[in-house]
């Protein structure tokens, strides 16, 4: 794990030092190209998988509930901010107007 957190902060250095050279400017296309085989190679790997084929609707059925829980739960904390940090500014604002 310590080799990977190293690569990455070597990554950041190398690209924080070489941000002006021209020819890296090409690398955001080049990454997310990688970044898309990578996932179609783990879509092979998962299905030829047979114990990740077997589960994969149980497997999705929780996936769901925890994605749905985790918006709910989002919704319900920016409810929450916006009631606590922000209704009160547009009142008083309405206020001012008037």
């Amino acid at each position: 794990m310590i080799e990977i957190i190293l690569v990455m902060v070597s990554g950041v250095v190398a690209g924080r030092l070489l941000r002006h050279v021209k020819a890296l400017r090409a690398l955001p296309v080049t990454t997310m190209a990688t970044v898309v085989v990578l996932l179609f190679i783990m879509g092979c790997e998962i299905g030829g998988n047979d114990a990740v084929m077997e589960g994969l609707a149980t497997s999705g059925v929780e996936a769901a509930a925890i994605a749905a829980a985790a918006t709910l739960g989002s919704m319900v904390a920016a409810r929450a901010v916006y009631t606590l940090f922000f209704a009160g500014r547009e009142r008083t604002a309405e206020k001012n107007e008037e």
